[in-house]
């Protein structure tokens, strides 16, 4: 009995070796991907700490799982056809660039001509998206932002509610709004 409750103990002492082994690779593994990842690496080339681009990634994966896309840099994803979402750190009036300009923000002041581009924040501050091609284009956020529409002469972007109805519109570029409520607006229809 004595021999069979030490092969017992050596079987799980085995197992214990096993599991804190493997645990210890994908710990090791995991850190080693995040650190040298491009993202990480453009974050701190930006000059981010580990904390702010941890709290940068939390929001870029928060908008990826709430509007789909793809990250193409630290604070950028494309949401598709060519639509872009700058993303700001938080706690900052506006997104860096952390691509040197090769993905520059048309939605940083001022606006690009024949743009329109929404904000997460009032006074045109926060992640923005730039909206250029004519189309439908996302609104994800619910507290008060603002807006620039900065299209060719007598564009009108339209406000549509969550069932697609258009309930608002801005009259025509140029116009802006520096305290819009985004909480019915689910949708822009830039042109």
């Amino acid at each position: 009995m004595h021999s069979r409750s030490s092969k017992i103990r050596a079987m799980f002492a085995v197992a214990v070796a096993i599991l804190a082994l493997t645990f210890s690779a994908g710990s090791a593994s995991a850190g080693a991907e995040g650190a040298t990842s491009p993202y990480a690496s453009q974050a701190r080339q930006s000059g981010l700490t580990a904390s702010q681009t941890s709290a940068l990634q939390h929001e870029v994966d928060r908008y990826l799982a709430q509007m789909g896309g793809k990250q193409v840099a630290a604070n950028v994803i494309d949401l598709g056809g060519k639509n872009l979402m700058f993303v700001a750190l938080p706690g900052e009036a506006h997104p860096r660039d952390m691509t040197k300009g090769a993905l520059a923000d048309p939605c940083a002041l001022p606006v690009a001509y024949g743009y329109f581009c929404a904000y997460s924040g009032t006074n045109w501050h926060g992640t923005s998206i730039p909206m250029y091609g004519c189309g439908r284009y996302r609104i994800p956020w619910t507290a008060d932002g603002s807006w620039v529409d900065n299209q060719t002469t007598g564009t009108v972007a339209n406000f549509l509610d969550d069932s697609g109805v258009s309930r608002w519109n801005d009259g025509g570029a140029f116009n802006m709004d520096d305290d819009a409520p985004w909480y019915w607006v689910h949708w822009v229809q830039n042109c």
